[in-house]
């Protein structure tokens, strides 16, 4: 069975740099936890790579060290190996490019979109399947992600479409999904977002398969992903690419215009009380 250490090199360096330190000045584990205000058994445990560090400890060590941010930028290369690893393959690489796109085409059954997902939806959605250290790393992850494609000075062009069924699944009980559709008629009237909405009566094999998005780069870089029952893709050939854009161009055929989309979310809203 592969270690914790085995499985994180860079938990590994951040241990070794913090025993260096500590050695160098002479201090005992019980020495410097009394100067940190923690325990000497969370000292020994982030030393041997029993816990990863949190990120107060991090820079409690750079300030006590004088390490000039040292160690917060190694327990921020830890962080995100970390939520690498909890991720499908494929889909770090995925998010690194999706954070640098100029438009985002993505079709989602069963469930909202994460890009377009509240807080305290995509905890209720993640909670049955996730421990609650995992949990909190993947709803931060989510969160990032949308921030990193909306909220900035050059934010991307998002075309969604959902199934008229993740509207009607009520996930983490009424209240929340009254907070999730609200935010998704504030996104629908937002000048660089569509939400469009597949009608139940609408069978294509376009939809079929899963999830799927498209990805454009400043650069007219194309790339796309796929997930499904046992698959999960992330692609540039030329040829699958041009296959989900075909794809969605079905699915936003079939789908009801902006306006109306916008009109069943707020009737969904409305039934919800």
């Amino acid at each position: 069975m592969p270690t914790q250490r085995d499985q994180d090199p860079l938990m590994e360096t951040f241990a070794e740099e913090l025993r260096f330190r500590r050695e160098e000045v002479g201090l005992s584990r019980n020495k410097l936890a009394e100067a940190l205000g923690c325990t000497p058994q969370w000292v020994y445990k982030v030393e041997t790579c029993e816990k990863p560090p949190s990120e107060a400890f991090a820079q409690d060590l750079d300030t006590y060290f004088s390490t000039n941010g040292l160690f917060h930028r190694q327990w921020r290369k830890i962080r995100k190996y970390r939520r690498s690893a909890m991720l499908l393959p494929g889909f770090p690489q995925y998010v690194e490019l999706e954070a640098q796109a100029t438009i985002i085409r993505a079709f989602t059954p069963q469930v909202v979109s994460g890009l377009l997902q509240t807080e305290d939806y995509m905890r209720a959605l993640m909670s049955t399947s996730q421990s609650p250290h995992t949990l909190e790393e993947r709803v931060a992850g989510r969160l990032e992600r949308q921030a990193a494609a909306f909220d900035r000075p050059d934010p991307a062009k998002g075309w969604f479409v959902l199934d008229e069924s993740a509207l009607q699944r009520v996930i983490g009980g009424p209240e929340v999904m009254r907070k999730q559709l609200s935010k998704l008629c504030d996104l629908a009237s937002s000048p660089n977002i569509q939400v469009r909405i597949l009608p139940f009566g609408s069978v294509t094999y376009a939809g079929l398969d899963g999830m799927f998005v498209t990805l454009t780069l400043a650069d007219g870089t194309e790339v796309a992903y796929h997930e499904g029952p046992g698959v999960n893709q992330l692609t540039q050939e030329l040829a699958t690419i041009n296959e989900y854009h075909a794809r969605f161009d079905l699915v936003m055929g079939e789908a009801y215009r902006r306006s109306e989309s916008l009109k069943i979310i707020t009737k969904m809203l409305e039934n919800l009380g």
